[in-house]
């Protein structure tokens, strides 16, 4: 793993590698910092907007609107499939001027960051999943908001928590993603911003407040035939929705495809838009050769031409690859090692002119009953006991104090989310939403998938989730929505009968799995 002055040796040696750090990224801090320093050397954006500076990477879109009380500010992109507006502009002015901006911002889908400035201190909003990271927290007096918790590190020269310290040399660390638990990241002093809550910021007593706002009422169960067919229909025409204002929002918009089912129903759902983008698959390795075939297939059963770009797996053919690997290492926090495969993806892709956006499947699994399929269970807990999180965040077998450790991280998750009181949601398909979505899928999409090009997610949006979670979770476990929406929104797709597996998604792995948290959660410390 790097450091910052491993980092800043590397950049002010090749200044040519500079646009692989906090690419797309943002800092909003009344803290007064000297942009033409690392990790900025003036290359970035920067705007004083009242007693704050905003800086950005001049790749990410930044939106102001100014009302009588606030100024309002958007950073990354937003379109509402519910009235069709795809211009940041005209949507953070109806937001502004909107009754209810809760309701109104929950019809949104993009990557995105919302701040407000009142005389009464700042508020901060995120998108559905937390695939904009946001971190933020006070150090020495000093407010920081930021797309990536190292950034404040490199700036403040903070030293990473005990905590992080300890675990991150767990020899089962690397196991299931290099993200934090909890709220928590590597620096005690900044937290990670949750899915469906916001922060409040008091700068007079330096206090952060967390607020949850969704859900604000009890789950819909649309469990009969006819409430059913509905709900698959309205998810189909609402994803419909988003792919036609991506396509009328990007210019060369791309998506990728696979053999899973996520990315399936993105592809059925692009029925009568198919002319509007490109598609492709990618090979790094071998685990990527069957989804590419897959992808192939389904393509041509549609009628749309598909490439697979096949990336070298020879490091030679790589210039700078592992000064390259440090620099994505640092983003992510220094958390541990990035697999060479997606730093070689990363550097192939890297400016790329053959797309503009990558249209991504992800978030569409928060509706799959995930963790029901991953233990082969029917039931889950009513209420997430700290325990309960800890073992289905990582395997602790062989480091219980390192365990208690996070179990009471978890317990202070909980209580500051208010995490047992969101109404009837199943609390296992929120734990993903909010904990391994927000913490693990927001700081991959941030600090390396959007490294090459940017990103946008057709399912990353609160009300099209919402109708997912509202279906069967008998359904849901047999993916049985997903196989009907595919159904009626392209049948040919369907009729394909294609499914690729995750290799990791075996039964052999779900038994183990299902044993060690059924053992784990009753085992004495």
């Amino acid at each position: 793993m790097s450091n910052r002055f491993d980092v800043e040796k590397i950049i002010s040696e090749n200044k040519e590698l500079q646009k692989y750090l906090y690419t797309r990224g943002f800092l909003f801090t009344n803290a007064n910092v000297n942009y033409e320093l690392f990790p900025f050397y003036g290359k970035w954006n920067v705007q004083k907007i009242g007693n704050y500076t905003l800086s950005n990477d001049k790749k990410v879109k930044v939106f102001k609107v100014k009302t009588e009380k606030e100024i309002i500010i958007l950073i990354g992109h937003v379109y509402n499939p519910f009235d069709g507006l795809i211009d940041e502009n005209e949507i953070l002015n109806k937001y502004a001027n909107s009754n209810d901006r809760i309701s109104y911002m929950n019809e949104w889908t993009g990557v995105f960051t919302i701040i407000i400035i009142s005389e009464n201190g700042v508020e901060i909003f995120g998108d559905c999943a937390g695939m904009q990271a946001n971190y933020y927290g006070f150090v020495r007096g000093d407010f920081y908001l930021t797309s990536h918790s190292q950034l404040i590190g490199d700036l403040c020269e903070l030293k990473r928590s005990k905590y992080v310290q300890k675990i991150t040399k767990y020899r089962f660390w690397q196991m299931y993603g290099i993200f934090l638990p909890g709220d928590i990241s590597q620096f005690d002093e900044i937290k990670r911003l949750v899915p469906n809550t916001f922060v409040r910021v008091n700068m007079q007593n330096s206090q952060c407040d967390i607020i949850r706002f969704y859900p604000s009422s009890d789950l819909v169960n649309n469990s009969n035939e006819n409430e059913y067919n509905r709900t698959i229909e309205k998810i189909g025409s609402l994803m419909n929705k988003n792919i036609e204002l991506i396509s009328k929002k990007w210019s060369k918009p791309a998506i990728s495809m696979t053999g899973g089912m996520d990315s399936k129903a993105t592809v059925a759902c692009t029925n009568g838009l198919y002319d509007k983008f490109k598609y492709y698959s990618y090979v790094t390795m071998d685990g990527d050769i069957p989804d590419s075939k897959a992808a192939k297939t389904i393509a041509e059963k549609i009628g749309v031409e598909h490439k697979t770009y096949v990336v070298s797996r020879n490091d030679n053919d790589f210039e700078n690859l592992n000064k390259i690997t440090k620099i994505m290492e640092h983003n992510l926090g220094d958390l541990g090692i990035v697999n060479p495969n997606d730093v070689r993806k990363r550097i192939y892709f890297m400016d790329t002119s053959e797309f503009d956006v990558e249209v991504k499947s992800w978030v569409s699994e928060i509706g799959r009953a995930n963790y029901y399929k991953k233990f082969g269970l029917k039931k889950m807990p009513k209420r997430l006991r700290p325990r309960q999180m800890t073992s289905m965040y990582k395997f602790f077998s062989y480091n219980r104090y390192t365990e208690k450790l996070t179990e009471r991280i978890f317990k202070e998750y909980i209580n500051k989310t208010k995490f047992n009181e969101i109404y009837n949601y199943d609390s296992s398909d929120m734990y993903l939403w909010e904990f391994r979505y927000g913490s693990w899928g927001g700081l991959v999409i941030t600090s390396e998938h959007r490294v090459s090009y940017d990103i946008t997610i057709p399912y990353n949006n609160r009300l099209i989730m919402e109708l997912f979670l509202s279906l069967p979770l008998e359904k849901r476990i047999k993916d049985e929505p997903h196989y009907d929406l595919i159904k009626h929104m392209n049948s040919d797709i369907d009729e394909l009968g294609i499914t690729i597996v995750n290799y990791n998604e075996t039964k052999r792995r779900m038994y183990l799995e299902k044993f060690y948290y059924l053992i784990n959660n009753i085992l004495p410390w």
